[in-house]
């Protein structure tokens, strides 16, 4: 074969190659997409709004249930005889999966102190916090809380400002009336901002 001939030869495939690359390029290939991962955020939200309601104080009043029961699997407020008093809480931003569409969120609360129904209030030291899980679950697409590692109540400062004064209002004995008035004194007394010394 002659040295011209294999020329040719060259640069004919040369040429096929590259025809067939640009006609491959320009058709349209099936490329399969996938939607994003939003659970992680959707677990994420859900329990930011139980928080947020809480926080306002919406477990406190007898028709602030009704706000949560899209949120949990549980249908009535749970009993309790002690209120978390917080200054503010931290949702952990990527909850763990433990399959089988459950998923652990950890929530950060800084305590100021706890309302014992029965007692009075107590202020918590300085800085002291306390971690609380809760379990969201998917069933058939629809994410709900369906356990809470503390089911206490955790409203703010002023969401118990409010309640205490509300019970004050309506406390029909000198006991009880003594209880909330300490209570609005001793929380009164602490500073409002988690930061302050």
């Amino acid at each position: 074969m002659s040295l011209s001939v294999l020329r040719r030869f060259v640069l004919f495939y040369a040429l096929t190659g590259a025809s067939a690359s640009l006609a491959a390029a320009q058709m349209p290939m099936n490329i399969p997409h996938t939607e994003p991962d939003t659970r992680s955020a959707d677990v994420r939200e859900l329990v930011s709004k139980y928080c947020r309601l809480d926080y306002d104080g919406a477990r406190l009043e007898a028709q602030g249930w009704a706000k949560f029961e899209p949120l949990v699997t549980w249908r009535t407020n749970p009993e309790y005889v002690e209120i978390n008093v917080i200054a503010r809480y931290n949702v952990d931003p990527e909850p763990d999966s433990s399959g089988h569409g459950k998923y652990t969120v950890t929530v950060h609360y800084r305590l100021l102190g706890s309302y014992n129904l029965n007692i009075g209030y107590v202020p918590e030291a300085r800085g002291a916090t306390q971690d609380v899980q809760y379990t969201v679950t998917d069933t058939k697409g629809e994410m709900r809380i369906s356990d809470a590692e503390n089911n206490l109540p955790h409203p703010s400062r002023a969401a118990m400002l409010r309640w205490l004064n509300s019970q004050l209002a309506t406390a029909q004995d000198d006991t009880a009336r003594a209880r909330y008035q300490d209570a609005l004194r001793k929380l009164q007394a602490q500073p409002a901002s988690p930061f302050a010394q």
